[in-house]
């Protein structure tokens, strides 16, 4: 029996989506019911009980919980996320401003990852028990325990005393422009406006942060890769290719490592997800006004509106991160896709 992907597609969205609307019944819910009158913390202590009152009726907190779920429900589906009672812009607005800047660090973040856990892993795995692989291990386990704040702080203390300086706050250099664009990627949108000077600089920028938020990623992917590389070395088709002198390059290019990618590729998608809502500490360290900073002022200050519509998106971010994860690992390995069509 065929199996199409896009039926296994759709069946992910269909599930992701009650995912989705359980997740913001909880934390609409869970927002409202917590210690603290969003009405007075928004107007402040001068406020009066009558102005106090007044925007609990405009904000329709004197309704039922249900009442006002199903109303925010309504007003999200024409893309009304509510107003922020701290910046007092729409929702939307601030999250426009925001999520590009996090995304891209963390996108950044999932390359560094990538380019630097996969091959030290195969590289540990292939010398297992030497030098190499001790000296692979150590590096994996630093990133796995040390916290993400002080790479980050030890990178800033280290970035200052380079000759000529290196950038270790914001985004961008003082005196460029922003290129403006589609999208709200500084890299992306410098290039497609030609501006390689804001490249250049938007690159020194994410660097560090970047490079400090990806290292738990990158002790745990390699120790996952090389786990992988070993167990898969011992499979029976593996000892065939060897036992016909097939190179050892080829085995480990060719067949080893599509067959070790499943796993570090499971937890690639989910870093790239759970960083969306981890990254606030290195946000705040390279000042980078972000998603994730915005997110925790948001918490710090009851700003109910925010705060539904953060958990919302991040939510989303782990949905989408996963069916993109399926997809991936039913075009490897194709196990997979004869599994789902049982």
């Amino acid at each position: 029996m065929r199996h199409h992907p896009l039926t296994a597609i759709l069946s992910r969205l269909g599930s992701f989506l009650l995912v989705m609307v359980a997740l913001s019944l909880m934390i609409f819910t869970l927002a409202r019911v917590v210690p603290g009158d969003p009405a007075r913390m928004a107007l402040g202590p001068a406020a009066t009980p009558e102005q106090v009152q007044a925007l609990r009726l405009q904000m329709g907190l004197d309704q039922p919980v249900l009442v006002q779920y199903l109303d925010y429900v309504r007003k999200a589906l024409h893309g009304d996320l509510g107003t922020s009672l701290v910046s007092q812009r729409p929702v939307t607005t601030d999250l426009a401003q925001t999520v590009p800047a996090t995304v891209e660090l963390v996108l950044v973040s999932v390359v560094f990852m990538f380019l630097i856990a996969i091959p030290l892993g195969v590289i540990t795995a292939h010398y297992r028990d030497r030098a190499l692989d001790h000296g692979g291990r150590i590096l994996s386990l630093t990133g796995v325990t040390i916290p993400s704040f002080l790479f980050a702080i030890t990178l800033q203390l280290l970035a200052a005393r380079m000759p000529g300086g290196w950038p270790i706050i914001g985004r961008l250099d003082h005196g460029l422009g922003w290129p403006g664009g589609p999208t709200g990627f500084l890299l992306l949108d410098g290039l497609l406006a030609g501006r390689f000077d804001v490249v250049g600089s938007a690159l020194q920028h994410i660097a560090l942060p970047a490079f400090a938020l990806s290292m738990a990623g990158i002790g745990q992917i390699t120790r996952i890769t090389r786990s992988s590389m070993i167990e898969n070395q011992r499979k029976d088709h593996v000892l065939t290719l060897q036992s016909f002198g097939v190179p050892e390059r080829v085995i480990i290019f060719r067949y080893l490592l599509k067959l070790s990618s499943i796993a570090p590729l499971t937890i690639m998608g989910l870093e790239f997800a759970s960083l969306i809502g981890n990254a606030f500490v290195i946000e705040m360290i390279f000042a980078w006004g972000g998603f994730a900073s915005y997110g925790l002022n948001a918490i710090l200050q009851k700003d109910l509106n925010a705060v539904t519509a953060v958990v919302l998106v991040a939510g989303l971010f782990f949905i989408v991160a996963n069916l993109v994860v399926d997809v991936l690992i039913s075009i490897i390995d194709p196990r997979m896709r004869r599994k789902e069509a049982l």
